[in-house]
């Protein structure tokens, strides 16, 4: 597929973009004739930038040849995004992230058939929030003539912020959001983290985790730093209303984009006996139980104030099946959680901890807490075992990936791409504690990323690395995802997003559906030169599985949508995915046709 045939296909579309948004009153001075302005999950956030960014297909790049990438600076210059609801007098916070912006020669000088793209990071929650209450980025003046970060890796380097396009996205509504879970899934994990602890969610066999009060909920503090997250409710059913405003709901269009793992790490720099990086111990893979276990803090299900007091889930050696592990010390495992606000925890939570094998719904009481959230009894998280063992609750997931670096034992878990592990693997030559300490974990005897862990071509457990030249990364390995492609590994997440589709300047569905796929591709294109250059996820089109979709409750007052699972001529994806059990697409295609359009859902792992 080649650029200039994409392009013709949109250009009528975009010349009636450009009349049409200079007479909307709440325009900016200048609108492109193509945008893509997205904000959302950091996991996807290089991807995109290499699909609008370089040559794809070998016309060039589709949001065009100027870049500027920048890291989130703080203080009269933070970059957020702006939820302008209010609540009884009180505001809704602005959500800071990190930054790419691209643009054409076009854009630069505000003239025709200019094209703008971008992408603010946030949680996969905040960004479906932030999409459904029409919030609009904030780009200070001040960032005008700041300079490239080079922060997008296999992008180049960039140049410094252009006046003329930071007047053009500074208060630009945001038309695409990025998610690591369905939007559905999104709403419900918003509404379970305001739902008073342990107090039944209206609607679903679930209890709360204690973050509220609706709509504008309590901050979530992170346990090592002064990072916060806040829950704000939102609405995406289209005959629900805005629970802040009461204004109609904000419709969209899905698109997938591909899936991913979410990887378990652990810091191997102390090799002393009982500790992970101990030979005796050989700690290489982890059985669901255990991390279950340790990521609960102890049990999967808990009754508050009560907490675990003792060492369960906190023993290292636990996870060793070596002759002899029991006679190894106890040193204490250092586990680190993510917020509930967060694709990332909520992938993990309906997968392991809280999945139908372990908790779910069946361990559902009034008064009991399920999941990672269990043991829980301040805000912030900070529990402590006999054995010196912790447990402690992290924003983001470059805080993830630090503090298990940062800390011999650390323990957590994040999804996979290149940029997150980038320099921090710990190998046979060299494993240095708050350096590069990392390596990732089988679960269940299942590989990620390989075939199985002997054909990891880096050692068991070494995290692939990009090459560099003179300090920046020129290339990275192709990655077969072999068991995310057949589902076997347990715990990984379609990748999605959702896109205003009544918005004709935009750049989604082709971006999403065919130029981030190519980067992706694996095998690679040899005809594209663009193609399979960043493997961090599989493309859509790879899968041969899927996760049955079940009701989800989208409501705050309780209402709920049913399971489809998207195969069904006409009918879309609707419901939760989170932890739903894992199935054949050609089973569901059987499936269908055998008893005439029947589908397999509510069936969980």
């Amino acid at each position: 597929m080649k650029k200039f045939d994409l392009k013709f296909a949109i250009a009528a579309l975009s010349l009636t973009a450009t009349l049409l948004c200079v007479t909307n009153a709440n325009a900016q001075a200048f609108v492109p004739a193509e945008t893509y302005y997205a904000a959302g999950s950091s996991a996807q956030f290089n991807t995109m930038a290499l699909a609008g960014g370089i040559n794809v297909f070998g016309g060039g790049p589709l949001c065009g040849t100027h870049h500027w990438t920048q890291k989130n600076p703080g203080g009269a210059n933070t970059i957020a995004a702006h939820d302008a609801r209010t609540s009884g007098g009180q505001a809704v916070p602005d959500e800071p992230g990190n930054i790419w912006i691209e643009w054409n020669d076009a854009a630069a000088t505000h003239s025709a058939n200019a094209v703008v793209c971008l992408y603010l990071t946030l949680d996969s929650i905040v960004g479906v929030r932030e999409y459904a209450a029409n919030a609009t980025l904030v780009l200070p003046a001040g960032l005008v003539g700041a300079a490239d970060q080079n922060n997008v890796a296999l992008l180049g380097a960039g140049e410094a912020l252009p006046a003329n396009i930071q007047n053009i996205v500074n208060g630009v509504k945001f038309n695409v959001a990025h998610t690591d879970i369905r939007p559905e899934d999104a709403k419900f994990a918003s509404m379970r983290a305001m739902t008073a602890q342990a107090a039944q969610m209206a609607g679903r066999a679930v209890t709360g985790l204690g973050f509220g009060p609706f709509p504008i909920g309590a901050l979530i503090h992170s346990t090592v730093s002064s990072a916060t997250a806040e829950p704000v409710d939102f609405a995406i059913d289209p005959g629900d209303t805005d629970p802040l405003t009461g204004g109609a709901v904000r419709t969209y269009t899905e698109i997938a984009l591909g899936a991913a793992p979410v990887m378990v790490i652990a810091n191997y720099s102390s090799t002393a006996s009982g500790h992970f990086g101990d030979p005796a111990l050989a700690i290489s893979d982890i059985n669901v139980q255990p991390l279950a276990i340790a990521l609960s803090g102890g049990s999967t299900t808990s009754v508050p104030p009560a907490v675990n007091a003792l060492n369960t889930g906190f023993h290292i050696r636990d996870f060793s099946t070596a002759p002899g592990a029991s006679a190894a010390a106890d040193p204490g495992l250092h586990t680190f959680i993510r917020e509930p606000l967060s694709g990332t925890y909520n992938t993990m939570e309906w997968c392991v901890p809280d999945s139908a094998r372990f908790a779910g719904d069946f361990a559902f009481g009034v008064g009991r807490m399920t999941g990672q959230d269990s043991n829980v009894a301040a805000n912030p998280l900070s529990q402590t075992a006999p054995n010196t063992g912790t447990r402690k609750r992290v924003i983001g997931s470059g805080e993830m990936v630090a503090q298990v670096n940062n800390n011999a034992d650390g323990f957590g878990y994040t999804f996979w791409n290149f940029s997150s592990f980038q320099g921090k693997a710990c190998t046979s030559i060299s494993c240095v504690n708050g350096t590069n300490a990392l390596k990732y974990l089988n679960v269940d005897g299942v590989d990620p990323l390989f075939n199985g862990a002997s054909a990891n071509p880096n050692g068991i457990g070494v995290l692939p690395q990009c090459t560099t030249s003179g300090g920046v990364i020129v290339s990275c390995p192709q990655l077969p995802f072999t068991h995310i492609v057949d589902g076997t590994y347990p715990v990984w997440s379609k990748y999605r997003a959702i896109y205003d589709a009544s918005d004709p300047t935009n750049l989604a569905a082709v971006l999403i559906g065919h130029y981030a796929q190519e980067v992706a591709a694996n095998p690679p294109n040899p005809a594209n030169p663009g193609s399979g250059i960043l493997t961090d996820f599989v493309p859509v089109n790879n899968l041969a599985t899927f996760r049955s979709h079940y009701a989800q409750v989208i409501r705050t007052g309780g209402g709920g949508t049913v399971g489809n699972n998207g195969f069904k001529t006409g009918i879309p994806e609707t419901g939760g995915d989170a932890g739903g059990m894992v199935l054949t697409i050609q089973s569901e295609i059987d499936f269908l046709a055998d008893t005439g359009g029947n589908q397999q859902v509510n069936l969980k792992q």
